[in-house]
């Protein structure tokens, strides 16, 4: 019965793929200042370069896709935001910064109704103060500054952008916050092509440039493969075919549709519709990715199970699926139960146990290892090659 495989960024990264954040960020930043764009001075800036000259034969660029990717990066403001944001290091912290932008953006200006257009209106020459408006808060003056709503000279005094304001006889009334949502959603769909872009003209090509032959049968017992990823590396590295379910949509520069952005909508005053359309669930379910996931077995819970977490992080951002995959097991009533979680090295182990106990806590991890229905297994490892190649369609023999 059902072997399941679930993967994150890292199976991509354990490849050689330049997946990671540094690497989309350094490489797009890259363009810019390179003007003879070749695989050495792009993959150079990779934090996966020896993998990838070991693994992959050298390959040129499609040229129209790197214009393309030019004029976008030079005008989106939330990759001109992001790209000088030298503290993120994975696509967690990324996230976690477009979470923060967006509550930045939205108390501050929730700020500006309370504290300006409580008082009156606003005349044309009345929109200028100084940086104290905000308490003398660089972050925040940053931000509002980058997504343009407001300017900042060299005093950092501010003058409020009046595109973003509701105008009326004359006068400005208010912020224009539906206008402002508007726009950060516009940006963030071209941030979504650029992305798309990325993949498809700096990953995708390592897939028909292997030197080295991938273990095709490794994977061969699987019998469904659901990924966190936006790639087809399940299909094309390991040669499994329709056994892949993208839980946040698959790279398509023409259809755009995956999913990028903020968990939960944060706790303040500010109408939760402007925050909903950056939500992933509202996005999941817009653009009807597979948001069902382990429900589509329900009706199989007397077979035998396996999950295999691999690459994937088990972060706290993703802990309702998580907790769909423990809360199934736990209710199986077959006699093999099993999640097996995948690691390279000791240092990511203990990343991994510490980021299930913060989401199951002790006593359910503690039970689930204790009866051997959670287990922690190497890459390189013999116990997970018998793992993978058990038959599980069989009842387990009691001695």
């Amino acid at each position: 019965m059902p072997k399941i495989l679930i993967t994150g960024n890292g199976f991509d990264l354990s490849l050689g793929l330049p997946t990671s954040y540094s690497d989309f960020i350094n490489i797009l930043n890259s363009l810019d200042n390179n003007l003879d764009i070749d695989f050495d001075s792009i993959y150079s800036k990779s934090s996966n370069y020896d993998l990838i000259s070991k693994n992959y034969k050298v390959f040129s660029f499609d040229d129209k896709k790197l214009e393309v990717l030019k004029i976008e990066i030079k005008n989106n403001l939330w990759f001109q935001f992001f790209h000088n944001e030298l503290e993120i290091e994975t696509w967690i912290d990324f996230e976690n910064k477009i979470d923060y932008v967006l509550k930045n953006l939205f108390s501050s200006v929730k700020y500006i109704k309370d504290n300006i257009f409580s008082k009156g209106s606003l005349s044309e020459d009345k929109l200028d103060y100084k940086s104290t408006l905000f308490n003398n808060d660089i972050e925040i003056l940053q931000v509002l500054k980058s997504f343009n709503i407001i300017t900042l000279n060299k005093y950092y005094d501010v003058t409020l952008n009046r595109n973003y304001l509701v105008k009326k006889y004359d006068f400005f009334i208010d912020v224009d916050l539906n206008k402002i949502t508007q726009k950060l959603i516009e940006e963030l769909k071209k941030f979504k092509k650029i992305f798309n872009l990325y993949f498809e003209t700096f990953v995708y090509p390592f897939y028909n440039n292997q030197k080295t032959k991938t273990n095709e049968s490794f994977f061969l017992t699987i019998n469904k493969h659901y990924t966190f990823n936006y790639t087809p590396t399940f299909e094309k590295v390991y040669k499994r075919v329709n056994k892949t379910r993208f839980l946040h949509g698959k790279i398509d520069s023409d259809s755009n549709d995956i999913v990028l952005g903020i968990n939960e909508i944060p706790t303040n005053e500010l109408d939760k519709r402007f925050f909903l359309p950056f939500t992933k669930y509202y996005q999941k379910l817009n653009i009807n990715t597979d948001f069902e996931f382990i429900s589509d077995f329900e009706k199989t819970k007397n077979s035998n199970f396996q999950f295999f977490f691999f690459g994937h992080s088990l972060d706290n951002s993703d802990k309702d699926y998580i907790n769909e995959v423990f809360d199934f097991v736990k209710d199986l009533k077959s006699k093999i139960k099993t999640i097996i979680v995948i690691y390279h090295n000791e240092e990511s182990k203990s990343k991994l146990l510490i980021n299930l106990l913060s989401i199951r806590g002790k006593h359910d991890i503690e039970s689930l290892m204790r009866n051997k229905n959670l287990k922690f297994l190497n890459f390189d490892s013999k116990e997970l090659n018998i793992e993978l190649k058990k038959d599980i369609t069989l009842p387990l023999t009691i001695r």
